[in-house]
């Protein structure tokens, strides 16, 4: 009688071999079957043949067709010295007006007040630009103001200095000088007003724009002389 003899077990590599193997081909099948949404890795299946990635029965994962260019980073470093500076041009003040016609040549006041008594002292110096009202260079409507007087002998001259805008017309021109430049502006309008019923508009809406006022003393104590001017161009002073 011969002695029993066991089968021997296949070799565990062999065994491993064929798991991974079996494995493989039912990956392969039910990727050819679109039952697998993505690779095994992780990444998003991509069509070779139109050249973009699979998407997955319209959901809301599927990849975007599209991006802005705003939310890609910044391609360039060229670029960043400049969107450091300021945006918005900050002008310059007015140092300077002058108009040929009427004779006016005189040093512009700046005060950064807005009290009464302040703006007081400001003008016995000379024409003053309101702080609010726009610089040179920018858009708006430059408010400047200065004293008028029917005295012939003053002590002192700042007293009458805008003693003739009222006398200038439509089409006459005003320059204004600051930061190295004339700025140059043709008056549209003169007309007396009221104090109490008048408001200057000093937005940057209504363009670039000179508003000079004065006292209109024959009228009376609370009227205005008002004379608008539209800004026309640049030159280089003499």
């Amino acid at each position: 009688m011969y002695p029993y003899r066991q089968n021997p077990k296949p070799p565990k590599r062999v065994f491993i071999a064929a798991v991974v193997f079996v494995f493989i081909c039912t990956v392969s099948v039910a990727d050819s079957l679109g039952l697998v949404p993505h690779y095994v890795d992780g990444s998003t299946p991509f069509d070779s043949a139109q050249d973009k990635p699979l998407t997955v029965n319209g959901s809301d994962s599927a990849p975007a067709d599209s991006v802005g260019l705003s939310q890609l980073p910044q391609l360039s470093d060229m670029y960043q010295a400049v969107a450091a500076s300021p945006a918005t041009p900050q002008g310059f003040l007015p140092e300077r007006i002058k108009s040929s016609v009427i004779g006016l040549d005189v040093a512009i006041q700046n005060p950064t007040t807005r009290d009464l008594a302040g703006l007081d002292a400001a003008i016995l110096k000379g024409p003053a630009r309101y702080v609010d009202s726009a610089k040179l260079g920018v858009p708006g409507n430059m408010l400047i103001f200065a004293h008028s007087s029917t005295y012939q002998v003053l002590r002192n001259q700042m007293f009458k200095v805008f003693n003739n805008i009222s006398k200038l017309k439509p089409g006459d021109s005003i320059s204004i000088e600051g930061g190295g430049l004339e700025y140059l502006y043709s008056v549209t309008s003169v007309r007396s007003v009221e104090a109490s019923e008048t408001v200057i508009d000093l937005s940057a809406t209504q363009g670039t724009k000179l508003t000079l006022t004065t006292c209109d003393i024959l009228t009376g104590k609370s009227a205005r002389f008002i004379v608008e001017a539209e800004f026309v161009g640049i030159v280089t002073p003499r």
